[in-house]
């Protein structure tokens, strides 16, 4: 029996606009951006563990 290959692949992940409340009061902003190489999906494919 022959194995499909997924038609798409997610490559990067979206990480939304976070706000961080500063000890001082200020409030900083972090922008959304996306993460190329995202550890979780990098490891899908690996299913065995030789450790």
């Amino acid at each position: 029996m022959t194995q499909r290959k997924p038609k798409s692949v997610i490559k990067r992940v979206y990480v939304p606009t976070q706000v961080h409340d500063l000890p001082n009061g200020e409030r900083r902003k972090v922008p959304g951006h996306y993460v190329p190489d995202h550890p979780r999906l990098s490891d899908t494919g690996n299913t065995d563990n030789d450790t």
